[in-house]
């Protein structure tokens, strides 16, 4: 308790030596007519509006390549069976075969890619934004 007195007595004191310097007013008093000025928005002028509001180009983002690389490829039961490598796994893409592992069509790789299709040339992908990889196939294995 002792501890508190000293301590608030120390502020009392710091507080009266401000106000006694001419110190910093925390709460400035204000008129309504001080608030509404100051919530007023500039405006800038009626030029510098049109050139604002004119379109800007739009840079095509160019989506990076999936990180997948056909490894290998093979048929079994008359079903194509392609083997992609990637993120540190390596994954089995079927579109209608029954093996265990196999991904079919819209299944997730790694949780941010999923199977949309194997066509004859390459394996389409799509990540989390919809947008679509194409991964190239070894001709040589059909």
């Amino acid at each position: 308790m002792r501890r508190l007195k000293h301590w608030l007595g120390g502020l009392a004191l710091a507080c009266a030596a401000l106000a006694q310097a001419g110190g910093v007013d925390l709460f400035p008093v204000q008129s309504l007519a001080s608030l509404r000025e100051e919530a007023r928005p500039e405006l800038p002028p009626p030029d510098a509006a049109s050139a604002l509001a004119a379109p800007l180009p739009l840079a095509r983002l160019e989506a990076a390549p999936a990180p997948f690389s056909a490894v290998g490829e093979w048929r079994q039961d008359g079903q194509r069976v392609v083997v992609l490598e990637g993120l540190g796994r390596s994954f089995l893409l079927c579109a209608g075969c029954r093996m265990p592992k196999a991904l079919q069509p819209g299944a997730k790789l790694a949780g941010q890619y999923t199977f949309k299709a194997l066509e004859a040339e390459r394996a389409l992908l799509l990540d989390a934004d919809g947008r679509e990889y194409s991964i190239a196939l070894h001709p040589s294995a059909n």
